[in-house]
């Protein structure tokens, strides 16, 4: 191969090969060569960098972005940020599945995982695979029960499935999440076998929670249950909601709303989940930027899983 056009060979016998699949007795031809001296340039061209092969696995784990992690990390003082992307995934897929194994991760250091709902909670606990812990932690219920936001499409619940996974008997919460009545909430909450579970909730070392964004996927379908009067869903509105977590809504500024739908929910209260140890928001799309920064701003959130499209959006609006 002549010195002077060493390097316009190289890249000619790549682009023929690999961009226009060509065979290597097909390049040698074109190009006037032996096939012996295009097998030896293709492998100069891999070695000096002119080609680079990578290898998309659709079941290996997702990309992480070590940039976009660390300004998340220091925009809201998060623990552990992982952002994600897969070639050929969805940003939902990339995310159920680092977040299953982030929680396969945290699992088996804790003594107890609390579960809320919502579609990405859903697809992580999918995405799960069945552990053989040391220590099997207990489940619980952050929030009651809701036939659309907390089951799989085999009537499955996804405390039930997690707890599977885990080789735990989870603790249910035989009462649904969000009621009509605040006056039916504080009844139920006055049941003793009601109260018990959502103080063991309370007391949980590692919380899976979904990140909502009002107005988007789940969160019009918990407004819907509460049947809100005209002049409470004005009232609701005048606050300004952006985002909810654990059915509880937050404005921009990451300041937990009161009535009237704070008490329509029953789970565990905004106090109590700051006060867990680890609590682990998941969360996919672009489209809930507005409500996953709301919910950061309002500090329950300790670590998350995004996509790569959330993280950017999230950064551009705060």
């Amino acid at each position: 191969m002549p010195a002077p056009r060493d390097s316009a060979v190289v890249v000619r016998a790549a682009r023929l090969y690999y961009e226009q699949n060509r065979s290597q007795t097909e390049v040698a031809q074109e190009l006037g060569l032996s096939r012996s001296n295009v097998s030896r340039i293709l492998t100069q061209a891999r070695d000096r960098g002119i080609v680079e092969i990578t290898i998309h696995d659709p079941e290996g784990p997702p990309r992480r972005d070590e940039t976009l992690e660390a300004a998340l990390r220091a925009a809201f003082s998060l623990r552990a940020v992982h952002v994600v992307s897969a070639p050929r995934a969805t940003a939902m897929e990339s995310v159920a599945r680092e977040g299953a194994a982030v929680l396969t991760e945290r699992a088996a250091g804790v003594r107890s995982i609390g579960v809320s709902w919502g579609r990405t909670v859903q697809n992580v606990v999918a995405q799960l695979e069945t552990l053989q812990l040391r220590r099997t932690p207990a489940v619980l219920p952050l929030v009651g029960g809701h036939s659309a936001l907390d089951q799989f499409d085999s009537g499955e619940s996804v405390l039930k499935v997690l707890a599977s996974r885990l080789g735990s008997t989870p603790q249910t919460l035989y009462a649904p999440a969000v009621l009509e009545s605040a006056t039916t909430v504080a009844t139920l909450r006055a049941e003793s076998s009601i109260g018990r579970v959502l103080t063991a909730a309370a007391q949980v070392e590692l919380a899976l929670v979904g990140i909502g964004s009002h107005g988007v996927h789940s969160s019009p379908h918990v407004l819907e249950l509460m049947r809100l009067s005209e002049s409470e869903r004005a009232t609701f509105e005048a606050q300004q909601p952006v985002g909810d977590v654990c059915g509880r809504f937050i404005d921009a500024h990451g300041v937990p709303l009161g009535g009237p739908t704070d008490q329509r929910v029953l789970a565990v209260t905004f106090s109590e989940l700051l006060r867990i140890p680890e609590v682990l928001g998941v969360a996919a799309g672009a489209e809930k930027a507005a409500g996953v920064l709301g919910v950061l701003r309002s500090g329950a959130i300790d670590s998350v899983v995004f996509d790569v499209d959330l993280a950017r959006e999230v950064l551009a609006r705060n």
